[in-house]
């Protein structure tokens, strides 16, 4: 039988990814009755249209990234790339998109503390329990990453520029 709600975690099996926070978690989420499923990509990699119709296939963004002596998750892409395509997004407070103001709690996803299997765990449940949260955090999530776009990346460094005095043709 199909899931009725599909968990997305994009990324290799680093310590710094989060990937046995995670695998913990779902194993500590009382689903009850729903019929839900973790899909794991990235290991191998995937090109960018599997990835694609990956995420289309897909109901939920979850990033469990943690903090290592050698890591910090920078940003994470694929939380942007899951907001385009109007995924609910769980991420922990060690991720620079949930950091950055991107992902925000109870607005646009949710945001967990980063090893805080528990915690993840609730997050599960209540994204796998509730169809309009995940529709409502999933609409907010397209809308703000909008502000995230290459266009308004290119905007905002041409904005930078021009106030140092270096503008287009003065190059």
């Amino acid at each position: 039988a199909a899931a009725d709600v599909r968990f997305l975690f994009v990324g290799r099996p680093a310590a710094g990814k989060g990937l046995p926070v995670l695998v913990s978690a779902w194993r500590a989420a009382r689903l009850g009755s729903t019929e839900a499923a973790l899909v794991r990509v990235g290991d191998p990699p995937v090109s960018p249209e599997q990835l694609r119709d990956v995420y289309a296939a897909c109901d939920v963004l979850v990033v469990p990234s943690v903090p290592t002596r050698t890591f910090r998750e920078p940003w994470g892409l694929v939380v942007n790339e899951a907001m385009n395509r109007g995924l609910a997004v769980i991420a922990t407070n060690a991720v620079g998109a949930a950091a950055g103001g991107l992902v925000r709690d109870g607005e646009n996803g949710l945001v967990v503390a980063a090893g805080d299997e528990r915690a993840l765990a609730g997050a599960i449940e209540r994204l796998a329990g509730d169809r309009q949260l995940r529709e409502r955090l999933g609409g907010a999530g397209a809308t703000d990453v909008l502000a995230f776009s290459h266009d308004a990346w290119a905007d905002g460094f041409s904005r930078a520029l021009a106030s140092v005095g270096v503008s287009r043709g003065r190059w």
